[in-house]
Order: structure tokens, then sequence, then C-alpha cells
């Protein structure tokens, strides 16, 4: 027999104290973890940009572009090598990182056809995490003449180390909003589920729609105390005076 979308909310009515039991419970543990167990990550950004050669002729500009353009690709690879990683990390050990871990927290990005080279830095504090993007930054743009006998970068935009933004792997109130929805859905889902498999009759118009048949009479559902208080009036109405003889 297929259901209506009537019988769904009537069975979500029915259980939707259940619902709102798992939705607390799931939300209660999410708050819990949240506060107590997971470390808020910031992310801290700058940008170089890498300038057209200088001193050449009009008439190169675009040559001179293109140039500049494909030098990106090999700046990027320099940005994380362990050479300029070595001169970070020993000209600021306040950051308590080698170079393979300075290097592991580097994100380096660039657009197709543009001279921006973004970098960012995951950290436990966002002031850490400026830090270094500038001192890369700044390590990189000193190291660039003495490596590609070339001076066109700049520091475009450095990180500001007093601008502490939110963490990027979200606050608990969105942890428990997240939370609530999905155990919301699952609640819902779990609920819609079972009731399907469950091949239980519950009603006389679902027997004679599975039998085929009509229904003549049905029996209520006895309960215990029902069943208690049947018998307590079948005592009293038989009461009397019983003499046991031998």
């Amino acid at each position: 027999m297929e259901r209506t979308i009537l019988d769904y909310i009537n069975l979500i009515k029915k259980k939707l104290w259940l619902i709102m039991v798992f939705v607390l419970i799931s939300c209660a543990t999410t708050y819990y973890v949240s506060k107590n167990f997971v470390v808020p990550i910031y992310s801290a950004s700058g940008q170089l940009l890498v300038n057209n050669i200088a001193n050449v002729p009009e008439s190169n500009n675009l040559n001179n572009l293109n140039f500049s353009l494909n030098l990106i690709e090999s700046y990027k690879d320099i940005l994380k090598s362990p050479t300029i990683m070595k001169s970070v990390a020993a000209a600021h050990p306040e950051f308590n990182l080698s170079e393979g871990q300075l290097a592991g927290k580097l994100q380096i990005k660039s657009t197709e056809k543009s001279q921006v080279i973004n970098l960012s830095v995951q950290d436990e504090s966002y002031t850490k995490a400026a830090e270094i993007i500038n001192a890369v930054s700044q390590t990189f743009i000193r190291s660039l003449p003495s490596l590609m006998s070339v001076d066109n970068v700049t520091l475009l935009t450095p990180a500001d180390p007093a601008d502490v933004r939110g963490p990027v792997n979200s606050g608990f109130m969105m942890n428990i909003i997240i939370s609530f929805v999905v155990s919301l859905m699952a609640a819902l889902g779990i609920i819609l589920l079972m009731e399907t498999l469950n091949g239980t009759l519950r009603s006389e118009k679902e027997a004679e729609f599975d039998l085929g048949l009509p229904v003549i009479a049905t029996i209520a559902t006895i309960r215990k105390r029902d069943l208690g208080k049947a018998a307590a009036s079948k005592a009293r109405v038989g009461e009397g005076a019983y003499v046991t003889a031998e």
C-alpha cells in the first residue's frame, strides 16, 4: 500500500520526541568536542608582484610580459626551495619550524596570465602565520638577484599580523549548525527507512489492501495494565464466602 505525504507527516509527528532527542544529543556532542578537542586554525595571506624586465625597447613589451609570466612557475619552485626555507628558518628561530615544516605550511597559487603570486600559511596562531608570509616574501626578494640575476619582484600585499581573522576550520557555532542539519536529516532518514521496512499491518485499510479480504472485526491493543484491571473487576463480580470441606 502506497503511503501519502500525510501518512509520513503523521509518522514524523508521532516520532518527533525521538527526533528531538537524537538531534539534541548530536548537537551537545558536537559542542563538547568543538570546545575541548578542536584547535582553531588561522590562515594568513600575502601577494608578490612579478614586474616586467626593465630597460627593453617598447616593441618588445609583449615578449617581456610573456617572459615575466613564464618566470612565475620558476619563482613558485624557488619560494619553496630548501635554499629559501633554510634561510627563513635560520633567520627566524622564533618560528620553531624546520625548513621542511615551513615548506609544508606554505601554499603558493597563481592565476593564468596574471603576474601576481598568492602566498598563504595556516597555523594555530594568526600572528605567526602572517609573520611567516612576510619573512618568506622578504627573503625571496633579497635572494632573487643572486639566484636569477633579476630583480623584478616586489611585495604587493604583505600580511598584517594585527589583522586577526576568524579560524578557517569554523567556530563551534557553525559546527553546531552543521551538526543540527545533518543529525535532523539522519534521524528523518532512519525513521522513514524503518517505516518502509516494517511490514506490520497497522489499520483495517492496510489489511484490506494487502490481504484482499474485508475486515470483519478488530481486536484493540491489550496492555498489561488493562489485564490487571480486568482481573480485578472479575474478582469483584464473583466475590463471596467459600468454605473448604474435608
